[in-house]
């Protein structure tokens, strides 16, 4: 009992410092929780792949009979999504905005619910065909599995947070066998920062994870192929129009999605009608083709290494654009994270076989242009362009090409910036809600005072810190201070800092500056 009580004590934001032992222990409440999103994210692919492989047979020359049965079925599949979201509110949809919201404080999820009405819910949609991803509910039922271990150790809130965020970055591994990635994506996109108790624990957590997924389904790249062939260096002024055509892309799918939510949210029927509504378009579509149905990870490989006509890549980049913010807009369970990387690798086929109609490139280098495009679709949607080029390195194992991702990544994040589209989950978050700003929520970073910091030796209640910043604790020389206003500063102290998250880079450039 005593145990667990230093548990909990260990876990107070003051005791986050630099505690040797907390840091052990986190170490190994991050291995258990990667073992668990290990589990249930790689069972959870298993099911999504394997209800997709399902549909395609079960819909292959079906007859008028089998429709009227499979629309019968899509009736209950509707009513069965409908229960599941009225007993876990917060399962429907992507999942990485409930994420983000409970590492804000916003949101309390029930994880034991809301794990179990993910899974089975995202199941459902997939075998139904929505054009819905497995990566954002599996980034959420990594997010429960780790919350509910924080459960089991008695772990204070600031401790939850940080198993909570290891198991969303373990369920991300375990979705696109991508550990690195897995782990960037917490600390680019759910914290927006790094500090040894969240880093330590979420890589041991997205490791033990993959090991799990590679275990299973292989250590080939999670999108079946690789791109061993680098783009030619004189390609440059061609990459830097790509770029340009998917940071378009990313604004118009990001604008596409609110759309279509403010469509269905201005009808006023019952949510299962719409539901109902939902599935059976599905349905009547994939009775013509299933082409656009699910979440396209074999569409791929397709795009990449076989031709197709300008116009087929034009229509499926529409095609899938509306078809996915369609689904989404229902509210049912399932992300929009792979349908992403499906529509860029659709818009650099697109590009390749445009560029090479009008003689701007020579050469079959269609794989290498649906790469680039995919980092550029995620950089230009989701503002997070490190992580989009590294998750599509190691989704691909083409580092050959690093130089031509990051060009195409690059350009179509400026894109996005410049026409001040905000990142697609902090706009889902905003929606869910209802804030209009969460730039003024707070947020926590650690630092450590440079020798040469223009700050030291200065009361704290003279320092000139950016609005909304405030230093929680010191710990110097292994000893915590109570910082009060007569405190002075010293080289090497280890700061806690709690800041609105709008001002969390300007916050982290004034602990930085240094005299020269």
């Amino acid at each position: 009992m005593k145990r667990w009580q230093f548990n909990k004590r260990s876990s107070t934001l003051a005791d986050m410092s630099m505690n040797r032992v907390l840091l052990y222990e986190l170490i190994l409440k991050g291995a258990l929780v990667g073992v668990i999103a290990g589990i249930c994210g790689a069972t959870y692919r298993y099911l999504i792949l394997e209800s997709e492989h399902w549909r395609w047979h079960m819909m292959d020359g079906i007859s008028y009979e089998q429709m009227l049965i499979w629309l019968g079925i899509m009736v209950v599949f509707a009513f069965v999504v409908d229960r599941l979201l009225k007993w876990a509110p917060l399962s429907g949809g992507s999942g990485i905005p409930q994420i983000e919201g409970e590492m804000l404080g916003l949101f309390d999820m029930k994880p034991y619910r809301t794990l179990i009405s993910k899974m089975i819910g995202g199941v459902i949609t997939g075998f139904a065909g929505f054009s819905v991803g497995r990566e954002g509910p599996a980034v959420q039922i990594g997010g429960s599995a780790g919350k509910i271990v924080s459960y089991w150790m008695y772990s204070g809130l600031r401790e939850q947070r940080i198993l909570t965020s290891a198991g969303a970055g373990a369920g991300l591994a375990a979705a696109f066998s991508a550990p690195v990635s897995g782990a960037m994506f917490v600390f680019e996109e759910v914290h927006k920062s790094f500090y040894p108790y969240l880093v330590v624990p979420t890589f041991v957590a997205t490791l033990i994870s993959n090991y799990i997924t590679v275990s299973i389904f292989g250590l080939d790249p999670a999108l079946g192929f690789t791109v061993t062939t680098g783009m030619p260096l004189d390609y440059f002024p061609v990459l830097l129009l790509v770029g340009v055509v998917m940071g378009l892309c990313g604004v118009f799918f990001c604008r596409m999605i609110f759309l279509f939510k403010h469509l269905f949210d201005a009808v006023q029927v019952s949510r299962f009608f719409k539901l109902v509504t939902t599935f059976v378009v599905v349905a009547l579509i994939g009775f013509d083709s299933q082409l656009l149905l699910g979440g396209g990870n074999d569409l791929v490989a397709h795009l990449a290494f076989e031709s197709h006509g300008v116009w087929l890549l034009l229509g499926i980049v529409i095609g899938k654009i509306l078809l996915t913010t369609f689904c989404y807009g229902s509210g049912a369970q399932g992300g929009i994270f792979l349908p992403m990387l499906v529509i860029g690798a659709a818009s650099g086929a697109f590009c390749e076989s445009l560029f090479a109609s009008l003689s701007l490139i020579s050469g079959d280098f269609t794989a290498q242009f649906v790469i680039c495009a995919m980092g550029g679709m995620l950089a230009a949607a989701m503002r997070t362009p490190i992580l989009a080029i590294l998750l599509v390195l190691e989704m691909t194992n083409s580092f050959s090409n690093i130089y031509a991702i990051g060009t195409v990544t690059i350009v179509a994040y400026l894109v996005a910036e410049l026409l001040k589209e905000p990142p697609i989950y902090d706009s889902l978050l905003q929606a869910m809600t209802g804030q209009s700003n969460l730039e003024s929520v707070q947020t926590f970073f650690q630092t450590k005072v440079p020798v040469v910091a223009t700050y030291i030796d200065i009361p704290l209640q003279d320092l000139q810190l950016p609005d909304g910043t405030l230093i929680v604790s010191i710990r110097r020389n292994g000893t915590y201070i109570v910082p009060l206003g007569d405190v002075r500063l010293e080289s090497g102290d280890e700061l806690q800092v709690s800041c609105e998250r709008g001002k969390l880079k300007e916050a982290k450039l004034y602990f930085q500056s240094v005299h020269y």
